[in-house]
Formats: C-alpha cells, sequence, structure tokens
C-alpha cells in the first residue's frame, strides 16, 4: 500500500493537490487564512509509516501515510491512537482521491492565528519535532534551590546571603 515515490515526489504531490483546493473549493471560505498557502513539512519514516506536518490556509494537521508498515483500514473519520516517543496521539482515518489514504490530527483548525507563512511553517515543524522527540524529565527540568538572600543583601546588593 505503500507510495512508491521518493519522499520529495510524494510531498509535491500532496502540495499540488491541496494548492488546487486551495485554490478551487476553499476560495473564499471565511475559516482561510489569506495569509497562508500549502507547505508540507518534513515528510520522514517513522516506524513503518510516513509522518509530516500540512499547513494549509484553512488548518495546520501533522499527517500519517502508508509506509512499510502494514497500514490499518478503517472507516473515514474513525480515531487511531498512535504511540510516538512524546506520547499518544489520535488521529482520523480518511482517505483522498488525490493521494489515498491517510491519517491526520488536528494541529490547529482553523489556523486564523498565524500573521505569516513563516510562522505557521515554524510552529509546523516545531510540532512534527516535539512529536517524535520523547518528553523531557522532570528532573532534568529541575531548577536549584536558590540560596535565601537577605534584607541586607537584597537592599544593597552586598553581603553574604547568610547575613540577617
Amino acid at each position: 500500500m505503500t507510495d512508491p515515490r521518493p519522499p520529495a515526489e510524494l510531498t509535491a504531490h500532496i502540495e499540488n493537490h491541496y494548492r488546487a483546493v486551495a485554490a478551487g473549493p476553499m476560495v473564499g471560505v471565511p475559516l482561510c487564512n489569506p495569509l497562508l498557502s500549502v507547505r508540507l513539512l518534513g515528510l520522514v519514516e517513522w516506524e513503518g509509516v510516513r509522518v509530516g506536518a500540512l499547513v494549509m490556509p484553512w488548518a495546520i494537521n501533522l499527517l500519517l501515510l502508508p509506509g512499510r508498515a502494514p497500514w490499518q483500514e478503517a472507516s473515514a473519520l474513525s480515531k487511531q491512537c498512535w504511540r510516538f516517543p512524546s506520547g499518544d496521539y489520535d488521529f482520523i482515518h480518511a482517505e483522498d482521491v488525490g493521494f489515498g489514504p491517510f491519517q491526520m490530527c488536528s494541529l490547529f483548525s482553523p489556523a486564523l492565528e498565524f500573521d505569516s507563512m513563516e510562522a505557521a511553517c515554524a510552529t509546523a515543524q516545531a510540532a512534527l519535532l516535539a512529536l517524535l522527540r520523547p518528553p523531557l524529565e522532570a528532573s532534568s527540568m529541575a531548577v536549584p534551590a536558590a540560596e535565601p538572600v537577605s534584607r541586607r543583601r537584597w537592599l544593597f546588593g552586598r553581603g553574604s546571603a547568610s547575613a540577617a
């Protein structure tokens, strides 16, 4: 079921498909952000599927496409939970006449809060990177206890922390 095209070719195909949607049925739809266009970022192999972040004028989604692993067939709009290094995420099954079956996880819908394509792409790329990385452990985020500051040190900027 894997699309045999290399990632760059598949990316171009998906982007062209959604550009046609943006220029056709989505023209003038109020939930579209006129500052955004279409871009598929970071389409990479992960655990036998392909994952990327798709920016469109109406939404920003994580996108899963079939890869070399078995692809679970399911009815449109049904959910499947995927375990990524950063946690568990629900993706919705869909199929597009432009490129076949896929699953998506909405990040922003609509994507009206973005004031530039660069900001939208940076956010989508950051979300994709965060998805594929394990979370920081609480112990690595711990802040060392601060040395108590005396009134004298606070008022005058001198003196030892233990002075009263």
